[in-house]
């Protein structure tokens, strides 16, 4: 079994591994002994068990003016509790359906019930939402297969980095901010543990792999520059966000530099790309040295930044898609409160949108020279 191991993964990669399982267990005892313990809201005393339905007892539905797939009206509805301490109850529910509440539910729909249990009243249950997590898991699988069946080993490595950059952004980076950790150190950590497990797990602690962090680094610190800059010269930052006045809370409970949290979003966004660009670049570079032995320093710069040509533009126009995406739903409600062209261009919202995808592009841009250069000097080094 030992030697069946090391024939699929290197010893390196065995170290990494347990290095990325200690810093779980160490995440997860520190989230132990610092858990979220204080919100904003008032939640005690309401929960949200999942149920099924198991009878429409009554509805009164009729189809919207605008949309016949989509209706209005309510039903009433009785529901088997499936978990928490109501398991197993059934109880009638009135649902409200409306345009933004559209949960329309037949027998054997599966829900998230709203239950309300304050003391002296009688329980009050509502429909939440359709109980989505099997759908969810059932992609999240689909989405594994096809990474491992299509990527094989590399697929696995891909995805145990994926996972662990997710966890330490559930698990670490939020909870720090809430407890009141300084931003943009512990952003940079978490961004240089993401750079490292990704990076060694596709390709082993190699030349090229060190060479492929230091560049991916140094694009992050550079973003950083252009980001002190422009957010000084555009007057934005953390306090401009939709959501700033629910973290002002935490400001006032833990000292939550509201402010600086724009960083972190520009860096996580971008991080991505970055990853990508300077690997691309450093894995060609360093197969054209073993090609090519005799090559020069300075041919290898400039077959960098030929590669880096093709890929900054395919990499930046993806970075700028996926915020604009992001983007639709909001700028076609700002159109239908008749806001003016100029009076859209200088808002808060279209302002951060616009600031978090072009300083991500400088770094994804930036990238490619970087990596170039430290390819071509590491390779030059170890010729001499």
């Amino acid at each position: 079994m030992k030697k069946r191991l090391l024939g699929l993964f290197a010893l390196s990669d065995l170290i990494l591994m347990g290095a990325i399982a200690v810093i779980v267990v160490a995440v997860l005892v520190w989230g132990q002994s610092n858990p979220i313990d204080y919100t904003s809201l008032d939640a005690s005393g309401i929960s949200y068990p999942t149920g099924t339905v198991v009878e429409v007892v009554s509805e009164d539905l009729e189809p919207t003016p605008y949309d016949p797939e989509r209706s209005w009206g309510s039903q009433e509805l009785v529901v088997r509790i499936n978990d928490g301490e109501l398991a197993g109850q059934e109880v009638e529910i009135h649902n409200e359906v409306n345009d933004t509440h559209n949960i329309i539910c037949e027998a054997g729909t599966d829900v998230v019930v709203r239950l309300e249990m304050q003391e002296g009243l009688d329980p009050y249950y509502s429909i939440y939402n359709y109980n989505r997590s099997w759908g969810l898991i059932g992609l999240l699988a689909v989405f594994a297969a096809f990474m491992v069946g299509v990527g094989r080993m590399k697929g696995l490595r891909s995805l145990i980095g994926l996972s662990f950059a997710i966890f330490l952004i559930a698990c670490f980076l939020l909870p720090a901010f809430y407890h009141g950790y300084p931003v943009i150190p512990t952003t940079v950590a978490v961004v240089l543990a993401i750079t490292v497990s990704s990076m060694t797990l596709l390709n082993g602690w190699s030349a090229k792999t060190r060479v492929a962090i230091l560049a991916t680094m140094c694009g992050v610190a550079v973003a950083a520059v252009f980001y002190a800059i422009f957010s000084a010269v555009l007057h934005v930052g953390g306090y401009n966000m939709d959501a700033a006045e629910e973290l002002i809370f935490l400001r006032q409970r833990s000292g939550f530099e509201v402010g600086d949290v724009l960083f972190t979003c520009v860096l996580i966004a971008s991080l991505g790309a970055v990853l990508d660009m300077t690997m691309g670049v450093t894995a060609a570079l360093f197969e054209m040295r073993q090609v090519h032995p005799t090559i020069s320093q300075k041919e290898l710069f400039r077959a960098g930044m030929d590669m880096g040509k093709d890929m900054t533009g395919t990499m930046c126009t993806t970075l700028i898609l996926a915020f604009a995406g992001g983007a639709i739903t909001m700028l076609l409600s700002l159109l239908t409160y008749g806001t003016q062209t100029f009076q859209l261009l200088n808002s808060d919202y279209l302002t951060l949108e616009v600031f978090q995808s072009l300083v991500g592009s400088i770094a994804v841009i930036l990238a490619a020279p970087l990596a170039s250069a430290f390819s071509a000097w590491a390779l030059g080094k170890s010729a001499s």
